[in-house]
């Protein structure tokens, strides 16, 4: 039995049927209402379920950023920042962001945070800071898509 879990957009359905139409070496593909179909080929049976359902969305990560200079609830010019909050948009996470004042550390991000840099994202219950502990952890947790280097294309 073949088992196949994909999103359920239209590029993913054109790619699938494309791909059953192959394997199956068929013309023309009639799915049954339950998505559950029995193909024959050369007296061969062949089971095919198919599970169409969208992932869970995790609740909004925590995470908090350097806020700009001139404007406090506008995202500052840290890369560091930047370089989680574009790992959270292409992984497709939901994430909420509070912004601090470098200059002037509120006290609650000083209780997470003792050496008050940022970015800071909450995990579970841990509060994670460096934006290479938290892209890395990102990536271990919330492994699709892909967002690393393959060992095959890295260089020293």
């Amino acid at each position: 039995m073949s088992i196949a879990r994909i999103q359920p957009t239209v590029t993913a359905a054109c790619v699938l049927s494309s791909t059953i139409k192959h394997h199956f070496n068929l013309t023309s593909l009639h799915l049954p209402t339950n998505h559950s179909a029995a193909f024959r080929r050369q007296r061969i049976k062949r089971n095919l379920t198919l599970s169409m359902s969208a992932t869970s969305v995790p609740d909004p990560l925590e995470i908090c950023v350097k806020a700009s200079v001139t404007v406090p609830d506008k995202l500052g010019d840290c890369p560091f920042c930047q370089r989680v909050l574009l790992t959270l948009e292409e992984k497709n996470l939901p994430y909420d962001m509070k912004f601090v004042d470098l200059g002037n550390k509120p006290e609650w991000f000083l209780k997470l945070n003792a050496e008050g840099k940022v970015p800071v994202i909450k995990f579970e219950e841990n509060w994670v800071s460096d934006s290479d502990v938290i892209t890395q952890a990102l990536e271990e947790k919330f492994p699709d898509p892909p967002l690393a280097i393959p060992p095959e294309k890295a260089s020293v």
